[in-house]
């Protein structure tokens, strides 16, 4: 039978082995504690992280609406001047004759006559010095004759040099002389005034005009001559351009970082019309800058949006035309572009506006030179542009058979049914003001109502005065017209851009009814009358009354 061991050696063993355990128990806990509070720091660090990129996310947005709010001050940096032609040309590329470029240096007497002197000569005979001055003047012809074969040599090497420098960059010579030929024409050009080449000019010009934040680049320009006027065609942002988030913040319970204030939508069209103001102007200040020879007197500023509009709308006008037949019931829509400002300066008001020094830009626009802005560019609602480019395109195809009516010389019935014709198909409904010619009194059916206008049709050769849109204007509010239509066979005085500013009025110079009438299916053409070319008797009678009517009542 087994010997019992004492209970007090059990009581130490189990004590021994407690004691064995705890350490390890107490070493777990330990590890799973630093576990934790690594977990937690991790937890914290990755907290911190999201509020500080909510905060840049914010800071960002902010600085982004600043930008925005500063594109005229940024553009002032740049000095703006007419291009430099001469700059544009290309120099003839020059042949390096190296050592040869140099003529051979031509010894002279000096260097080779005998020392000379009061002392020398008591010092010497005179058969010594003459002896010494012979041998000089041998020694200098010996240096003469050694200088002509050197420079006959280098002569010779360098003839053959050009020789076939000449026949190497034969063909690229030609090139660079027709290159800059071609400068001296289009500079030629330019300053004549002639319509396409001052609208490729302001495309040149304007090519160091740039955006950054993915701004578009798709701008057009239309000069026209008649009026000293230059169209530009901008293709501005959209409202997307501004940042619709004003807050960033951390989400606790999604664990991550999202919008937590919007921008309201009426902050983010004010601040999308702030920078439509901003870039008329600055396009305006460069055109007008850049202008090499008081070319343009006027600047019409059209900034377009890529957008979709009815088919029912009137190209020139931009506004939708009345629904008269069935085939108005399944009007489709189709791609186009939406015009979100519109604006006309002349170069005399302009020059009265201090740009470094405007607290908002939308008001200037507004009060100084009338312009059109969309008060729904998020949804893409436009306005009817002063002058659409489709009216006062430069490359604009005019048919040269004499087939076609000259707005100039027709006979004065074909001339009046022929506008009578454009607004019937412009779908109006037209009335002529008895005992007036060239007024008439127009309606026609819109989304909105009727559209009464008042027209006045004006064939004549140079700029119309500005006296016939004030009488225009007049006939609009006695007649209580919508709108008012100038057609004119000729130019516009810039002053006649500048009081339609903020008026209802419509004003097309010659080459824009050409256009005009080009869109509505009607060939027309824009051709001086040649020296002794025949004019019926009611032209002549109509001339001989035009200096008397300056501006006839629409009664």
């Amino acid at each position: 039978m087994p010997l019992s061991r004492p209970r007090s050696w059990l009581n130490r063993n189990a004590a021994a082995k407690a004691q064995e355990v705890r350490p390890a128990a107490r070493s777990r806990t330990s590890v799973r504690r630093a576990v934790n509070a690594q977990e937690r720091l991790r937890r914290e660090i990755r907290v911190q992280r999201l509020h500080e990129d909510a905060v840049v996310r914010t800071d960002k947005a902010e600085q982004r609406v600043q930008r925005l709010n500063v594109v005229l001050i940024a553009s002032l940096r740049r000095t703006v001047e007419p291009i430099d032609f001469e700059r544009q040309k290309r120099d003839v590329p020059d042949l390096d004759l190296g050592p040869d470029a140099e003529p051979v240096r031509l010894p002279t007497w000096e260097e080779y006559a005998p020392r000379s002197g009061r002392l020398r000569r008591l010092l010497t005979s005179q058969s010594r010095r003459e002896t010494a001055q012979a041998r000089a003047e041998v020694s200098y012809a010996r240096a003469l004759d050694q200088y002509r074969e050197q420079e006959a040599a280098r002569v010779a090497r360098v003839e053959e040099l050009l020789r076939a420098h000449n026949d190497a960059s034969a063909p690229e010579r030609q090139r660079i002389l027709a290159h800059n030929a071609a400068i001296d024409a289009f500079r030629d050009r330019v300053m004549s005034g002639d319509r396409e080449a001052v609208s490729e000019y302001f495309t040149q010009a304007f090519e160091s005009v740039t955006d950054s934040g993915g701004f578009p680049r798709d701008h057009r320009f239309a000069y026209v001559p008649e009026s000293k006027l230059l169209l530009v065609e901008w293709r501005v942002p959209g409202v997307d351009v501004v940042p619709r988030e004003r807050e960033f913040r951390y989400n606790k319970s999604t664990d991550s970082v999202g919008v937590h204030r919007w921008r309201p939508i009426a902050e983010v069209r004010r601040i999308h019309a702030r920078l439509l103001a901003q870039l008329a102007l600055r396009a305006t200040n460069v055109a007008f800058s850049a202008d090499p020879g008081e070319l343009v007197q006027t600047v019409v500023f059209d900034g377009v949006t890529s957008g979709r509009v009815p088919k029912d709308e009137d190209a020139p006008t931009g506004r939708r035309r009345g629904r008269t037949g069935p085939a108005a019931d399944d009007q489709a829509e189709v791609g186009s572009t939406v015009c979100l400002i519109s604006m006309s300066a002349s170069r005399r008001h302009f020059a009265k506006l201090r740009l470094d020094d405007i607290d908002d830009p939308l008001e200037q626009v507004r009060k100084h030179f009338g312009a059109l802005v969309s008060a729904y560019p998020d949804e893409l609602s436009g306005i009817t542009p002063i002058l659409t480019y489709d009216l006062a395109d430069p490359h604009l195809s005019v048919p040269a058979s004499t087939k076609v009516p000259n707005l100039i010389d027709a006979p004065a019935e074909e001339f009046g049914r022929l506008m009578e014709r454009l607004l019937e198909r412009m779908g109006y409904a037209v009335a002529a003001v008895p005992g007036v010619d060239g007024n008439y009194l127009a309606s026609r059916g819109t989304d909105d109502g009727v559209e009464n206008a008042v027209v006045h049709v004006r064939r004549h050769t140079g700029l119309l005065e500005t006296a016939e849109v004030r009488a225009l204007q007049s006939a609009v509010r006695r007649e209580h017209a919508q709108v008012g239509i100038l057609l004119t066979s000729g130019g516009l005085d810039p002053q006649a851009y500048e009081y339609a500013h903020g008026r209802p009025l419509r004003l097309y110079d010659g080459h824009n009814l050409v256009a005009l009438c080009r869109q509505y299916d009607l060939p027309a053409r824009l051709e001086p009358a040649k020296p002794g070319e025949s004019r019926t008797s009611t032209d002549r009678a109509r001339d001989a009354e035009a200096p008397r009517t300056k501006a006839p009542s629409t009664r």
